[in-house]
């Protein structure tokens, strides 16, 4: 079976990049991105599908609620070790640094994205951990090569813009 849970993610990964959305961000209402990381072992490029809450300054939220489970996201881990990475969000690409939020920060966005993803406060009593927030904040500038995709055929028209369609 982990072939098809990769076989899915895969498909899932292809269909934000080209739409911007996946069926089950569709069939949920809720706004998803790629999250380009490199592996913190082998350095390799991996790409995760996340739910996203965006915040009034631009940066990006994600949870590292992995739907309960006891063990933190490998995505996390690979953040951790290096924060640079790249996102794709409605159909554009950008480089981010990625901030674990602690403290009192963390307990207010965590107010904020609960009122919004009201399931999270059950994902994290399910888990029996406190669940990350990483806040992605666009601007960092140049990715380190190892994370840029290679560009093969033609990719959508770009709207101007950082976040297009606000």
């Amino acid at each position: 079976m982990r072939w098809l849970r990769r076989l899915v993610q895969l498909v899932e990964v292809a269909q934000v990049q080209w739409l911007g959305a996946s069926a089950l961000s569709v069939a949920f209402r809720t706004p998803v991105l790629v999250l380009h990381t490199a592996g913190r072992r082998t350095g390799r490029r991996r790409s995760t599908v996340l739910a996203v809450h965006e915040d009034p300054d631009g940066s990006l939220l994600v949870v590292g609620g992995a739907g309960g489970q006891a063990r933190t996201p490998d995505w996390v881990a690979n953040l951790r070790a290096h924060p640079a990475a790249e996102v794709s969000y409605r159909r554009r690409q950008c480089p981010v640094v990625a901030e674990e939020l602690a403290g009192e920060e963390r307990d207010e966005a965590w107010r904020r994205l609960a009122a919004v993803w009201p399931q999270i406060e059950r994902y994290q009593r399910r888990a029996g951990r406190r669940v990350p927030i990483v806040r992605l904040a666009t601007g960092a500038g140049p990715v380190p090569t190892r994370l840029r995709p290679a560009r093969t055929g033609a990719r959508p028209p770009r709207r101007a813009g950082p976040w297009p369609g606000r």
